[in-house]
């Protein structure tokens, strides 16, 4: 068990600050009393020691990192116990940098299943793919909020060339010729055992 904290979107020293600040809190936890807030990694650190957290008593913050993949894989539940802005559980905000290619590009909460009070709010993250085909009101357990998800990955759907899929959730114009897809990686939206819900495009990356 390790503390969580209450910061927002203040942040006290450089990227480097950051990270390390990160790593001393977080190296080994498992659950995390409080709120997880990561703000301002840069996309050449190894967050690999947060994929031992399986649980978060308050909320999640993820704001204004340029790294890939956020490795939270093995969370399970975020009870929400305080909101961030009043209402957000969860909370991923302009996670990319307008001026270089580095951005988060997946959630890859692929065992998130319980959000236990609050909402969701994903917007502005330029690069980032597989949010809109999560279901998320499967994991909010509060019926009356509606997740807000919009302005992410624009090029999501344009990265695969498997056929077949669903195309639920994704955009419907081609990008403009000379545009490289931002999500290329990505591939088509969901693997097609996953029923058009997924964490990303692999038959692992089906919700649960």
């Amino acid at each position: 068990v390790c503390a969580g904290t209450l910061n927002g979107l203040s942040v006290t020293g450089d990227a480097q600050h950051q990270y390390q600040t990160l790593h001393k809190m977080y190296n080994n936890c498992e659950i995390v009393m409080g709120n997880l807030e990561i703000v301002l990694i840069d996309h050449t650190q190894d967050l690999s020691f947060l994929q031992t957290i399986r649980e978060v008593t308050g909320y999640i913050l993820i704001a204004m990192n340029v790294f890939a993949s956020l490795p939270l894989q093995n969370l399970r539940v975020i009870r929400g116990t305080q909101f961030y802005e009043e209402k957000y559980a969860l909370f991923v905000l302009l996670n990319y940098n307008p001026n270089t290619t580095h951005a988060l590009r997946q959630l890859g909460l692929n065992q998130l299943t319980e959000i236990l009070a609050g909402g969701v709010y994903i917007e502005k993250n330029a690069q980032l793919c597989h949010v809109e085909t999560v279901e998320w009101r499967d994991i909010m357990r509060d019926p009356h909020l509606e997740p807000v998800v919009g302005d992410n990955g624009k090029a999501c759907a344009w990265g695969g060339r498997r056929g077949g899929h669903s195309g639920r959730g994704w955009g419907s114009t081609p990008p403009a010729l000379g545009v490289t897809p931002l999500c290329s990686l990505a591939g088509a939206p969901c693997h097609e055992s996953c029923g058009g819900h997924c964490w990303g495009p692999g038959p692992e990356d089906c919700q649960k």
